[in-house]
């Protein structure tokens, strides 16, 4: 059994061929119950929940189904409870059919819709709703309406983009944009329905295992189902090993996907046919129809790739010099030796910069060492630098092992309890360090921001109550729940996997950060505060508690919170970077996102379908990228950001290490919030100590 804290959710892969549906089902549904920390009654409430989950999967805009599908298959809406006992099957097969008829038939509809330019004269609106809601079109009259205003909508949206590129943002300009909006809404409308249809894995899994998320989020929203290659993809986002094609795509200034770099000794670098700048056109994996990637954005593209890890896939480029070629890539594993990052920053004082993007270990290695001990390494080679002060981030790290939480925390605090798990039985444990001493006992800033969650949160709560560290940035995720990955069937490990929430973690003071986050000490305005992507806004996210258990422990003398604090609100209030970041961030709480993925931004929208709204809207969020993107490039935080003497030799050998590294430099020198990190521990050190 392996514990771990992480915030990943349910993925979109496949069953497993060689064990029929149903028999997975079943030990999914017995697996759950089993383990969850708060198993859900499997009844005919629970029915109507994973009935309802599972079609808004599926379906999410309601393009598809018609009233009269979701009519028919009501039938089984309070009997898939019976179904997961193993009482029958056929709900799952009913609806595999359905759907597989209803996206063959969108294919000819939207390419009959797509055939005509839109008619942009005629005010209309498009509703959006992020709620698993049934209203799905009435009639076929309704069901073609309900197309062409989607597809007029994408349009839209793409008119908007292109306009505001080539800074064409009046009607007219738009208008000449329409052809080439419509011909790339067309390629990705069809590219998503043959993602399904010609899944790698199968159709029939693919839909099987949406199936199985819908039953494992209806217990909470970090229970998930993992297929094979959902397994190994998850263990590679943990570790540092990766299943890759070994290159990083980007896009190029014409919008097409372009190889970015690639990573020595991976499979697309020992091809020697791939190079810098080739440009991505298509791609197909063995067996399976070609994909055109026409219209793709980078997700997508990584999408595709990590659709499966078996087979081999067929790359279509375009060289530099217009020639095209297909070369035939097998996904090998990458081991990433320097994952966590570490510089010098060089100012007013000598600080010590220290990133962490997650909390990896090596699942299988007993033995193995995870991120702590490279943390403690970077540590070394940082003191031996003679710095003043260290800023640890964790901004965007969503966890990983809970070990290794538990070992970073001690890398900063000399021995005592840390915090404390209660499982189903609803026992506290309290988690302790049982390492005496330190590896770094000077002054810590620990950067955080919303997508800082689970482990990270974990590190920051406990660093927190032993005032071992200022939290700085803004409140965190609000994950405090811990995750085990179990098989469903032991003695048959191609069955599948699911990661079911076992365990509430809590403070040292017996409140929980769930739900809630950690407050930061020091707050620093946040640029994506205004989208609603917390644990809080998740379908079924277990409710925050406390406990009433007293923990010993003896916290250090307290920081000077309140008097840093104001020091560092009077820099934020004339810093331009920080005050552009609260401008973006107020337009977007004003004019939130028309459609997104569920939890963000809920509720209901009426989204006008004119020129004028998609120009106005378009060109203001472009003029905020630009200005975002200029004040990044004129910012500087008047610091010398270098390595230390142990990485400055090996990137003088390692041509490819020192591209990578030449971009984290430039990133920190531009980076706002580091800057800010590096003042508010020269004020700490500034201080008076009592």
């Amino acid at each position: 059994m392996w514990m771990m804290v992480l915030l990943v959710f349910p993925s979109a892969g496949f069953a497993q061929p060689n064990q029929p549906l149903s028999q997975q089902a079943v030990l999914l549904a017995r697996t759950l119950e089993k383990n969850h920390y708060q198993p859900r009654a499997l009844d005919d409430g629970f029915s109507e929940r994973v009935f309802v989950r599972f079609l808004h999967l599926l379906d999410p805009h309601r393009l598809y189904f018609t009233a009269a599908d979701i009519g028919a298959l009501s039938a089984y809406r309070r009997q898939l409870d019976d179904e997961l006992r193993g009482d029958s099957w056929q709900f799952l097969p009913r609806v595999t059919t359905l759907y597989q008829q209803r996206l063959t038939q969108a294919e000819p509809i939207l390419g009959e819709i797509l055939r005509k330019p839109f008619d942009f004269s005629n005010p209309e609106t498009i509703a959006f709703s992020e709620t698993d809601s049934l209203d799905f079109a009435a009639d076929e009259a309704a069901y073609g309406q309900r197309w062409r205003k989607w597809l007029k909508y994408q349009t839209l949206r793409q008119m908007a983009g292109i306009a505001a590129e080539s800074h064409a943002g009046d009607p007219n300009g738009m208008l000449a944009a329409e052809p080439a909006a419509r011909q790339q809404v067309g390629a990705v409308e069809k590219r998503n329905l043959r993602r399904t249809l010609e899944h790698p894995g199968g159709y029939a899994n693919c839909v099987g295992a949406l199936f199985f998320n819908a039953v494992a989020a209806c217990f909470d929203p970090h229970s998930a189902y993992f297929s094979k290659t959902d397994y190994e993809n998850f263990e590679s986002a943990l570790s540092k090993e990766a299943l890759s094609f070994g290159m990083d795509l980007d896009e190029n200034e014409a919008g097409r996907i372009v190889i970015a770099r690639l990573v020595p000794g991976g499979p697309a670098w020992k091809s020697n046919e791939l190079h810098k700048d080739d440009v991505l056109t298509g791609l197909r994996w063995s067996g399976n129809p070609a994909v055109d990637l026409a219209g793709a954005d980078v997700a997508e593209v990584e999408s595709l790739l990590q659709s499966t890890n078996a087979g081999q896939l067929e790359l279509i480029v375009r060289k530099t010099s217009g020639v095209v070629k297909t070369v035939s890539l097998t996904k090998e594993k990458i081991r990433e030796e320097n994952i966590v990052k570490s510089l010098v920053l060089q100012g007013e004082r000598k600080i010590g910069y220290l990133s962490l993007p997650g909390f990896y270990t090596e699942w299988e290695n007993p033995s193995g060492l995870g991120c702590a001990n490279d943390v403690a390494k970077e540590i070394v080679k940082l003191k031996e630098e003679r710095i003043d002060g260290l800023i640890l981030d964790i901004r965007y790290n969503g966890g990983g092992s809970l070990e290794e939480g538990l070992n970073l925390a001690g890398i900063f605090v000399d021995e005592g309890p840390l915090f404390v798990t209660r499982g189903r039985d609803g026992k506290p444990a309290v988690l302790k360090d049982l390492n005496r001493g330190t590896v770094y006992d000077g002054p810590l800033v620990v950067l955080v921001n919303g997508q800082s969650a689970s482990a990270s949160e974990i590190l920051a709560s406990t660093l927190q109550d032993y005032h071992r560290a200022l939290i700085v940035g803004s409140p965190t995720f609000g994950k405090a729940t811990s995750q085990v990955v179990l098989p469903l069937d032991p003695a048959r490990r191609t069955a599948g996997h699911v990661k079911v929430t076992v365990d509430k973690l809590y403070r040292l003071d017996g409140k929980s950060a769930q739900l809630g986050g950690v407050r930061p000490d020091v707050y620093l305005p946040d640029l994506y505060e205004s989208v609603n992507y917390r644990e809080a806004s998740l379908p079924f996210a277990l409710p925050a508690d406390s406990l009433t258990r007293k923990i010993v422990y003896a916290p250090l003398r307290a920081l000077p919170t309140e008097e840093l604090a104001r020091r560092s609100q009077a820099r934020v209030a004339t810093n331009p970077s920080f005050q552009l970041i609260r401008q973006i961030a107020d337009y977007g709480r004003s004019h939130p996102a028309e459609e997104s993925k569920a939890g963000v931004n809920p509720g209901t929208r009426t989204v006008p379908l004119t020129l004028a709204h998609f120009r106005d809207r378009t060109q203001q969020r472009y003029q905020w990228w630009q200005a975002w993107v200029a004040a990044e490039k004129g910012h500087s935080n008047e610091l010398s950001v270098q390595n230390h003497r142990f990485d400055q030799a090996v990137t003088a050998v390692d041509a490819y290490g020192k591209e990578m590294n030449d971009l984290l430099i430039g990133n920190i020198q531009r980076d706002a919030y580091v800057g800010e990190a590096c003042r508010i521990l020269h004020d700490l050190l500034s201080l008076p100590t009592k």
